[in-house]
C-alpha cells in the first residue's frame, strides 16, 4: 500500500518523567489519562494513531504502540522510529507534556502544512526557534533523519534549523507550553478551575 499524502499520528511519551516523578502519560488534565485524551484527538485527522515509547511493556495494544528502535535518549528516537514503521507516511507528533493542545491546535498546523518542506512546525516562545516536537513531518524527511542521526545528530529542534523546516506562529502561545513538574501540573489544574 503506498501511504503517500497519509498521516499518521504519534503520541510522545517516550521520556523519562524524571522532575513529574511520574509517568505523563497518565496524568489527567482533561479528566482522562492524556494518552487517552490526544488518542481521541489526532484520531480524526490520522489513518492511525500510534503511541511512542521507550518499550512496549504495559502499554496495551489498542494503543498501536511504538517501541524506541535506537540506542538514542532523545524525542528523535520516537519519530525516527516511527518511520521505520511507515517510511511513507507523513507524521504528526504531539507530546504529552503539552496539554494546552486542542483540535484548533492541530487543524492551524495542518491548514499551514507545507508538503514541499522537510516538516511544518511551530515557533517556540522565544520565536527565534522551531518547536521540534508538535510537528508534522512530511515523507521525505525519513533519508534526511536517517542520515542525520548517522552523523551523531540526536536533536529534533538542530534537525528543523538544518533542512530549513516550514515554521509558523502559534495562534495561540499556551498552545506551547509544556508541563515538567507537580508544581506546574498543579498550576495548570487550577488554571481550569478558575475558568469553570
Amino acid at each position: 500500500m503506498n501511504d503517500v499524502g497519509t498521516i499518521n499520528g504519534l503520541i510522545l511519551a517516550g521520556g523519562k518523567s524524571s522532575r513529574m516523578k511520574t509517568d505523563k502519560s497518565l496524568l489527567e488534565y482533561h479528566g482522562k489519562p492524556q494518552r487517552d485524551f490526544l488518542f481521541e484527538l489526532l484520531t480524526p485527522f490520522c489513518r492511525k494513531v500510534h503511541l511512542s515509547c521507550k518499550q512496549c511493556v504495559d502499554i496495551p495494544p489498542h494503543y498501536n504502540p511504538i517501541p524506541d528502535q535506537f540506542d538514542l535518549d532523545s524525542p528523535l528516537n520516537g519519530i525516527l522510529s516511527a518511520f521505520q514503521v511507515a517510511p511513507l507516511s507523513a507524521w504528526l507528533t504531539v507530546p504529552v507534556d503539552m496539554p494546552w493542545v486542542d483540535e484548533t491546535t492541530l487543524k492551524f498546523l495542518i491548514n499551514h502544512r507545507n508538503p514541499k518542506k522537510i516538516a511544518t512546525c511551530f515557533w517556540d516562545s522565544t520565536g527565534k526557534l522551531p518547536e521540534p516536537l508538535l510537528t508534522l513531518w512530511e515523507p521525505h524527511a525519513t533519508t534526511l533523519l536517517s542520515e542525520f542521526y548517522t552523523n551523531n545528530g540526536f536533536s529534533p529542534r538542530e534537525f528543523l534549523v538544518r533542512f530549513d523546516a516550514n515554521i509558523v506562529a502559534a495562534k495561540q502561545p499556551e498552545w506551547l507550553k509544556n508541563i515538567n513538574s507537580v508544581q506546574e501540573f498543579d498550576q495548570f489544574r487550577n488554571s481550569l478551575h478558575h475558568k469553570l
